[in-house]
C-alpha cells in the first residue's frame, strides 16, 4: 500500500537493480520469505483465495500463485499495480492485480480465505494499522501481517523517506487484538543485521535461533496470524 509522497517505483527499481536479473531479484525475495509462505500454508493450504493488501513489487503474490493459491494483489497506486503486473507476466501464472484501498475492503467482504500484508503496517500509525487489519478481517477468515524489525529498518536507506517505524512483536499482537482478531500467533524469521549477526548464524543452535526469532523479535521480519471473528468465505478447512 503506497504511503504519502514516497516514490515506491523508484524504490522497486533501486532494489531490483542490485541484482543481475529480474529472476535473481525474484529468487532472493522468494528464498527470504519462504517462512511466511510456510505459515500461510499451515493456516490455509492451497487451493485457497488470498488477498494481498499492498502488493508492492508483486513478488509475494507470484510466490503464492506458484504454490497453487488463487491470488489477488491490490494497491491504491495504479503505478504500483502496473509494476506488479509487469513483474508477474514473465512467470505465466494466473495471478491477478487491481487497484484498491486497504482502508475500504467492502467490495471484497467474505471473498477470501487469507488477507495478508508484508511491509505495510509499519508505514502507518497504530490507529490506521488497526483500521487496515479490521478491513482485512472483513475480507477473509484469516489475517496475516509481516513487518521488518528495527534491525532491518536501520540498514535500509529508504526507512526515513518511507516513514517506516519499528514494530516489535508485542505491539503487533496488540494491534491484532485491537482489530478484534482471535487466536493470534506470532512468528519471526530472517537473520538480524548487526555486529552479532555472525554469532547468530554460525554459533547458535537452530532451536535457540527459533526462540530468539519467534519470541524475542530478534529477526529480520516479525509477523502475526489471527482469525477473524466473523468467518468469511472458505475454500476448505484450515490445516491447524
Amino acid at each position: 500500500m503506497t504511503t504519502g509522497t514516497f516514490d515506491w517505483i523508484e524504490y522497486f527499481e533501486a532494489i531490483q537493480h542490485k541484482e543481475p536479473s529480474l529472476l535473481a531479484f525474484a529468487i532472493k525475495r522468494w528464498n527470504y520469505n519462504i517462512p511466511l509462505l510456510d505459515r500461510i500454508r499451515r493456516t490455509v493450504p492451497p487451493p485457497a483465495r488470498v488477498l494481498e493488501v499492498g502488493t508492492g513489487s508483486g513478488a509475494l503474490a507470484v510466490l503464492l500463485a506458484a504454490h497453487g493459491y488463487d491470488v489477488l494483489g491490490m494497491d491504491i497506486d495504479p503505478r504500483v499495480i502496473a509494476w506488479a503486473k509487469g513483474f508477474a507476466e514473465p512467470f505465466g501464472l494466473a495471478c491477478q492485480f487491481e487497484v484498491g484501498d486497504g482502508f475500504d475492503l467492502t467490495s471484497y467482504a467474505g471473498k477470501f480465505d487469507v488477507a495478508f500484508s508484508a511491509g505495510v503496517l509499519e508505514h502507518f500509525s497504530p490507529r490506521d494499522a488497526v483500521r487496515m487489519l479490521q478491513e482485512q478481517g472483513q475480507a477473509a477468515r484469516y489475517v496475516v501481517a509481516a513487518v521488518p524489525t528495527r534491525f532491518a529498518l536501520r540498514n535500509d536507506p529508504f526507512t526515513e523517506a518511507s516513514g517506516a517505524r519499528p514494530i516489535r512483536l508485542p505491539e503487533l499482537r496488540r494491534l491484532f487484538a485491537r482489530a478484534r482478531l482471535e487466536d493470534v500467533r506470532g512468528f519471526g524469521y530472517g537473520t538480524p543485521d548487526g555486529t552479532l549477526s555472525w554469532i547468530f548464524r554460525l554459533l547458535l543452535p537452530r532451536s535457540i535461533q527459533w526462540i530468539l526469532q519467534n519470541q524475542l523479535s530478534y529477526a529480520g521480519t516479525i509477523g502475526c496470524i489471527g482469525r477473524a471473528r466473523v468467518s468469511a468465505g472458505s475454500s476448505g478447512p484450515p490445516d491447524g
